[in-house]
C-alpha cells in the first residue's frame, strides 16, 4: 500500500492525456508527468478523473491511482469552493496537495490507520464503523431500501442567463458532529397495527409528535395526497418516486414525482407539516444505536478546511456497509441518517427558494443553486442567516463583516479572500492538535 499521498491533475481531466499533466506530493513540489507510469508508485495519487474514466483507462484497480471522489467531495467542487480556478494548474496542485494531504493525515490519526486506503476515505470509515445490511427479501431490507434516499434533484421551473451555478454548504465539522451524535435505529423491525397507535394513525402529525416524544425509532409507509407547492417542487426525485402531475397557482403543470413508499420518522414529520399524507403501515425498530465516532470539537477544527473534509468522510462513512465493497448500506440506520440530513437541508433550501434562488439539489450537508443576477447580491447575507458557506469562486461579492469569535465567519473570510497560506497554516495547527488529542486518549486507555 502507498505510504505517501499526493494530487495528480490531468489536462482536461482525462487519464489519456500525455501532455501538461502536473502532480505534487503532500509536502513536495509540483512536477509535470506524461502518464501514470511516471508517477512514483509509493504515493497514492488522488486525480481529477472520475471513476468511469479511470475504468476506461484500465486504472480503476491500480493501488496508487484514486478517483476525484477519494475524499467524497470531488476535486472540482473543492477547486470551486476555494476559488482556485483563477490560478495556474501548478499553483492549484500545490495547494490541493497540502490541504488534501492534511485531511488524509487527520483521518489516519483519528481512525488509527497505518496506510492510506486505496479506494476512498469513506470506505475506510465504513469498514470500521459501517453497518450490516439485512438479508435481501426480508421485511427490514424492504423498508430500509425504500426509505433510503441520499440525494435529491429538484424540479427545474426557471431558466436564467448570466446566472451563477454553485453550492452552498454547511460547515462540515459542525454538520458531521451533529450527524454522528444522533442515535439511529438498530435491531429487528416489527409492524405495529394502526389501532395501537395514537389516533389510530390517522393524523400523521400526532403520530410523529408521539414517536419523537417517546423516542421511538419509527418508520411509516405513506401515500402522499398533496404537498405545499414549493415543497412539492423541491421533493421531486428519489427512492420510490412516481410521476405525479400537479398544477401551480398560475395553472402551470409540473411533474411533482413526490410519491414515497417508506420513510423514516424525520421525513414523516416534515411531510406531515407541509402536506397531506396518509399513513398506511407503521414499523418500529427494536432499539437505538450509536457508533460512538466523534469529531474533534475545537475552534481550530471548526475553521480548518482540511478537517472539514475529514469530518465529512467520518459521518458519510457510517452510511456504508462494514464488509464487501463498503458501498452505501441499505439499512434502517442509513435511511434514518439520510432523512435527518435531507430534511435539514430541505428546510434551508426552502428558505433560499423563497429568496429567489432556484434549487437544483440538496443533501449531504449541501444545497445546489442557480442564482439569477437579480438576487446575486443576496448570497453573502443569505449564507450568514442560514449558517452556510459559499464558494470563493464567486467574484465581486461584498463579504459580510466578520465576527472573529464565530468560526463560520472566519472560515468564510479565509475562503473569500483566498488566503490559501493561512488556510494551510490552520490545517497544520489542527492536525497537530488532533494528533495530541489522539495520543492523550491512547495514553489514558493504557
Amino acid at each position: 500500500m502507498p505510504s505517501k499521498i499526493g494530487v495528480a491533475l490531468f489536462r482536461d481531466a482525462s487519464p489519456f492525456s500525455k501532455n501538461d499533466n502536473i502532480a505534487c506530493e503532500y509536502g513536495g513540489r509540483p512536477f509535470y508527468f506524461g502518464s501514470t507510469s511516471d508517477l512514483p508508485a509509493q504515493t497514492l495519487w488522488v486525480t481529477n478523473c472520475d471513476s468511469e474514466k479511470l475504468y476506461e483507462a484500465g486504472l480503476s484497480r491500480a493501488p496508487s491511482i484514486a478517483s476525484d471522489g477519494y475524499f467524497r467531495t470531488r476535486l472540482s467542487q473543492i477547486v470551486s469552493e476555494l476559488g482556485l480556478s483563477i490560478h495556474t494548474l501548478e499553483h492549484q496542485v500545490a495547494i490541493l496537495a497540502e490541504i488534501l494531504g492534511s485531511a488524509a493525515a487527520m483521518l489516519k490519526a483519528q481512525l488509527g490507520l497505518i496506510e492510506y486506503p486505496a479506494y476512498g476515505m469513506a470506505q475506510a470509515v465504513g469498514q470500521l464503523y459501517g453497518s450490516q445490511e439485512p438479508p435481501r427479501g426480508s421485511a427490514m431490507f424492504q423498508i430500509a431500501e425504500q426509505a433510503c434516499q441520499r440525494y435529491t434533484a429538484c424540479k427545474r421551473t426557471r431558466r436564467h442567463e448570466q446566472a451563477d451555478v454553485f453550492s452552498f454548504w454547511f460547515p462540515r465539522e459542525q454538520w458531521a458532529s451533529e450527524m454522528l451524535e444522533l442515535p439511529v435505529p438498530a435491531g429487528n423491525v416489527n409492524l405495529v397495527p394502526l389501532h395501537n397507535l395514537p389516533d389510530m394513525g390517522k393524523d400523521p402529525q400526532t403520530l410523529a409528535n408521539w414517536a419523537f416524544d417517546q423516542k421511538i425509532p419509527l418508520f411509516a409507509r405513506i401515500r402522499i395526497h398533496g404537498l405545499e407547492e414549493s415543497v412539492g417542487e423541491l421533493m421531486n426525485y428519489g427512492a420510490g418516486a412516481l410521476d405525479v402531475q400537479k398544477s401551480s397557482r398560475e395553472g402551470r403543470a409540473y411533474d411533482a414525482r413526490n410519491f414515497r413508499e417508506w420513510c423514516a420518522l424525520p421525513e414523516l414529520a416534515f411531510l406531515a407539516t407541509y402536506g397531506s399524507i396518509e399513513v398506511i403501515q407503521v414499523a418500529v425498530a427494536s432499539g437505538w444505536h450509536n457508533t460512538g465516532l466523534r469529531t474533534l470539537r475545537s475552534r481550530l477544527s471548526a475553521i480548518s478546511y482540511a478537517y472539514g473534509l475529514a469530518a465529512e468522510n467520518l459521518w458519510v462513512g457510517t452510511l456504508r456497509r462494514n464488509s464487501g465493497y463498503f458501498n452505501i448500506c441499505k439499512s434502517l440506520s442509513t435511511a434514518w441518517l439520510q432523512a435527518e440530513d435531507r430534511m435539514r437541508c430541505l428546510l434551508t433550501a426552502k428558505k433560499l427558494f423563497g429568496q429567489g434562488m432556484e434549487i437544483t439539489t440538496y443533501g449531504n450537508g449541501r444545497i445546489g443553486v442557480v442564482c439569477a443576477k437579480s438576487v446575486r447580491n443576496l448570497i453573502p447575507q443569505a449564507a450568514r442567516e442560514s449558517g452556510l458557506l459559499y464558494p470563493g469562486s464567486l467574484p465581486d461579492l461584498a463579504v459580510y463583516p466578520a465576527n472573529k469569535t464565530i468560526p463560520l465567519h472566519v472560515q468564510q473570510h479565509l475562503i473569500s479572500a483566498r488566503e490559501y497560506a493561512r488556510n494551510v497554516q490552520v490545517d497544520k495547527q489542527c492536525l497537530k492538535e488532533l494528533e495530541q488529542a489522539t495520543n492523550a486518549l491512547k495514553s489514558s486507555a493504557k
